[in-house]
């Protein structure tokens, strides 16, 4: 039997609203976002270029140093859905 007054949220109301997302798509080669991660002490947690030189995705550490990059990255963020290329089919 489940219990039925538990809140959706387990308690917790910052899981029903969990922010921005760490992950941004920059019109920026993979060299260059790392160095001006790096140079904001902003940590990175997966990093991999998008097809055909489009730019990289990068996905930070946690939302404050995604919210500083996007700052820093300013008319190079690229918004909506990009073109990923798929893990399996990734050549090095």
């Amino acid at each position: 039997m489940q219990p039925y007054n538990i809140p959706a949220t387990n308690g917790h109301s910052d899981w029903s609203t969990p922010g921005p997302s760490r992950a941004i798509n920059v019109k920026t080669l993979r060299p260059e976002v790392e160095a001006l991660c790096a140079k904001h002490k902003a940590a990175i947690s997966a990093i991999e270029s998008l097809p055909l030189g489009a730019g990289t995705r990068v996905v930070l550490m946690n939302g404050d140093d995604a919210a500083v990059m996007r700052r820093a990255f300013g008319k190079n963020v690229i918004d909506g859905k990009v073109d990923r290329q798929h893990w399996g089919s990734a050549r090095k």
